[in-house]
C-alpha cells in the first residue's frame, strides 16, 4: 500500500491490507474476527501491541470507522492509522514507544455492506449507530437493542476490553461529539471527556475543531456507540467527524489524515494518564474481575486475564473503591494524579465466604421517549443494596449481567431490591446470553423474590427487569426503582466452568488460537461459586469435531474452597 496514494480502499482491499499488516508483522499486529455480516462480510479488527499474542497490564485504545457506509474517509483513516503504526515500529521512537506501552485496537469496518454499497445503512436497512443498548429506543429502523449482527460484533470486541479512549469515526461534519447524545445532561464524567477532547482538538491540524456534547452540540439520538461504550464500560467514547463532506475527493484523502494522525496518537498516549493498577487476590495473586469506582463518575471494570484497570481523570486528589463478588470491598482516598502521568494504585482484595453475589455490569436498557425528569444513574443498580438506584422508566426495562451463571437451586434464587419506600410493579425475565431469548419467570412488586424454574432453564446469567407502566413518565424517578440484584448460591459446592487459555508455544505459532494443523496445551479454569469446598473432583474432556484430536488427559484435580479458581492443563 502507497499511503500516500490518491484513491479510496475498496472494502475487500481494506481486508486485504488487513491482512498484509497480520502477515507481515506477527510480532506486533494480530487480526481478529468478532462474526460476520447476513451477507458474509468479516467483521474484524486489528490489535496492535508489542508481544501482541498476551495480555498484559497495559491501557488500551480503540478506534473505528465505517459504522455509516457513505462516510467513505472513515475507514481509510483507521486502516491507513494501522498500517502507519506497523511501519513504523522499530524507526519511529514515538510509535514504538506506544507500540511498548498500549494495546491499540483498530476496527477497520463496521459497515461492510454500506461501504461496499455506499450508503448509510446496512444490509437490512438500520442505521447501526441507533442500534445500540444503552438506551435503546428503536431508532433508524432498529427493531432491538443490539439487533444487528454489525452491532453484536463491534459490542463483542467491546464487553470484555477496557478502553480508556474509544474514538468512532464519522463525516458530515467537523466535531468531536462527546456523550451524552441521548439526553442534554451533562455526564457525570463531563470534565475530563471534555477536556480531553480539547486535547484532541490542540494537537490535531484542524484549523479549528469544535467539541462538545452531542445532545446539545449537535442533535439527541438514542442507540448511539459512544453512549454505550460509555455508559456500559465506562469509557471515554466519542464520535470524531473528521470532514464536512461525507465524500472528500481523493485528492484531500491524506489532508484529513495528515490533521488526524498526531491526535490519534495523542490519544494513545493520553490512554495510560490518569488512575492505573493491578486488583488481585490477597491470598493467591490471582487477577479478580471487579468493578472500579474512581470518585462519583461512572465506573470501570479490570482485565480478566491481568486484573488490571485504567481510567483516565484530571490531575489533582481522587478516591478509588473497588468491589468484587466474592470479596471484600476496599477503598483507598487521597490519590493524587499528576499532570500528564498516572497514580498507580494496587488493590489486594481479601476473599469471604459469602454467597451473595450481586449485578456486575448494566448492559441494555431502553426508556421509551426518554426522561431527562431523571438522573439516569445507571450504575446506581450494581452492587450490593445501599438505596442508590436506577429508575428505569415508565415502562422502561433494563438489562443486568450477573458475572457468573445463577443456577437453579432447591428455593427461590435471587432478589430484586426496590431502592425506596413507595413499592413499584415490575416484570422480571431472564436468559443465559445478553440477546436472549428472555423468559418470564414472574411479576413483583417492591423487593422480590425469584425461582429460576418458571424459567424451565437450569442456569441464567442475565436479568432483565421490566416496568409495568404505572404512574407519570416525565417526572423524576419514574418507573421501578432498582437498587439491586443479588443471588445466593447453591449451598455446598458449585463447579463453573470460568475461562480457558491455549498454549501453543511448543506445537504452534504461539498466538493463543489452535490453527490448523498445530498441537497446544489446554487450560481449564474452574471456580467453585458454592459455599463448601468442592473434593474429590473428576472431569472429563471430549470433542465431537472431527478434526480436533485430543490427546492425553486432564492433570490431576485439587480440592477447591469457596471462590477459589483453579487452572487444569490437558496434554
Amino acid at each position: 500500500m502507497d499511503r500516500t496514494r490518491d484513491a479510496y480502499h475498496t472494502f475487500p482491499e481494506i481486508v486485504a491490507l488487513a491482512d498484509s499488516l497480520a502477515g507481515n508483522f506477527p510480532d506486533i499486529c494480530e487480526k481478529h474476527i468478532f462474526g460476520y455480516t447476513s451477507g458474509g462480510y468479516e467483521l474484524g479488527a486489528l490489535k496492535i501491541t508489542d508481544n501482541v499474542d498476551i495480555d498484559e497490564n497495559e491501557a488500551e485504545v480503540m478506534f473505528d470507522g465505517g459504522i455509516h457506509g457513505d462516510e467513505i474517509g472513515c475507514s481509510e483513516n483507521v486502516i491507513r492509522f494501522a498500517r502507519d503504526l506497523c511501519i513504523g515500529y522499530g524507526s519511529d521512537s514515538t510509535i514504538t514507544d506506544l507500540i511498548n506501552n498500549r494495546e491499540i485496537w483498530l476496527y477497520y469496518c463496521i459497515n461492510p455492506y454500506g461501504r461496499i454499497h455506499d450508503v448509510r445503512y446496512n444490509g437490512n436497512g438500520v442505521d447501526l449507530n441507533r442500534d445500540w443498548g444503552y438506551m435503546w429506543d428503536g431508532w433508524g429502523g432498529s427493531w432491538g437493542a443490539y439487533s444487528q449482527a454489525e452491532t453484536k460484533a463491534l459490542r463483542n470486541c467491546m464487553y470484555n476490553r477496557q478502553f480508556v479512549v474509544h474514538t468512532t469515526y464519522h463525516s458530515g461534519t467537523e466535531y468531536i461529539s462527546c456523550p451524552w447524545s441521548y439526553r442534554p445532561d451533562q455526564c457525570p464524567d463531563y470534565n475530563h471527556i471534555i477536556q480531553l477532547a480539547s486535547v484532541y482538538s490542540s494537537t490535531s491540524l484542524y484549523p479549528s475543531l469544535g467539541y462538545g456534547q452531542g445532545c446539545t452540540g449537535m442533535y439527541p439520538i438514542n442507540g448511539s456507540s459512544k453512549d454505550t461504550n460509555y455508559g456500559m464500560m465506562g469509557s471515554i467514547s466519542w464520535s470524531m467527524e473528521i470532514s464536512d463532506s461525507k465524500h472528500p475527493p481523493p485528492s484531500q484523502i491524506m489532508l484529513y489524515y495528515n490533521r488526524n494522525k498526531p491526535a490519534m496518537l495523542t490519544m494513545i498516549e493520553y490512554s495510560g494518564y490518569g488512575v492505573e493498577g493491578i486488583v488481585t487476590d490477597a491470598e493467591t495473586g490471582e487477577p479478580v474481575r471487579a468493578i472500579v469506582w474512581v470518585d462519583d463518575y461512572f465506573p470501570t471494570y479490570t482485565d480478566s486475564a491481568v486484573g488490571d484497570y485504567h481510567k483516565y481523570v484530571l490531575p489533582g486528589t481522587h478516591s478509588i473503591t473497588v468491589t468484587a463478588n466474592g470479596y471484600e470491598s476496599q477503598t483507598v482516598n487521597d490519590i493524587i494524579v499528576p499532570s500528564l502521568g498516572s497514580a498507580i494504585t494496587d488493590f489486594q482484595l481479601q476473599p469471604i465466604n459469602e454467597p451473595t453475589y450481586y449485578g456486575y455490569k448494566f448492559s441494555a436498557s431502553q426508556i421509551p421517549d426518554n426522561n431527562p425528569a431523571d438522573e439516569g444513574n445507571t450504575p446506581g443498580c450494581l452492587g450490593a443494596p445501599d438505596n442508590i438506584n436506577y429508575s428505569i422508566g415508565k415502562d422502561g426495562w433494563c438489562i443486568i449481567d450477573m458475572q457468573y451463571p445463577i443456577i437453579d437451586g432447591p428455593y427461590n434464587d435471587f432478589t430484586v431490591f426496590e431502592g425506596d419506600t413507595s413499592p413499584e410493579g415490575f416484570t422480571c425475565l431472564v436468559s443465559q446470553m445478553i440477546d436472549g431469548p428472555y423468559i418470564n419467570v414472574g411479576t413483583g412488586f417492591g423487593t422480590t423474590e425469584f425461582d429460576i424454574s418458571a424459567s424451565g432453564l437450569s442456569e441464567v446469567r442475565f436479568i432483565k427487569i421490566l416496568d409495568d407502566g404505572d404512574g407519570s413518565a416525565s417526572v423524576p424517578d419514574a418507573g421501578f426503582d432498582l437498587d439491586a440484584i443479588s443471588t445466593e448460591f447453591i449451598q455446598g459446592p458449585n463447579l463453573i466452568f470460568d475461562n480457558y487459555y491455549i498454549d501453543d508455544s511448543v506445537g504452534g505459532n504461539g498466538d493463543g488460537n489452535l490453527d490448523p494443523g498445530e498441537s497446544a496445551d489446554l487450560y481449564v479454569v474452574l471456580k467453585n461459586n458454592g459455599t463448601e469446598t468442592a473434593e474429590d473432583i473428576t472431569a472429563n474432556l471430549y470433542s465431537y469435531d472431527q478434526y480436533i484430536t485430543i490427546n492425553g488427559t486432564l492433570t490431576d484435580f485439587e480440592d477447591l474452597a469457596p471462590t477459589q479458581i483453579l487452572s487444569l492443563i490437558h496434554i
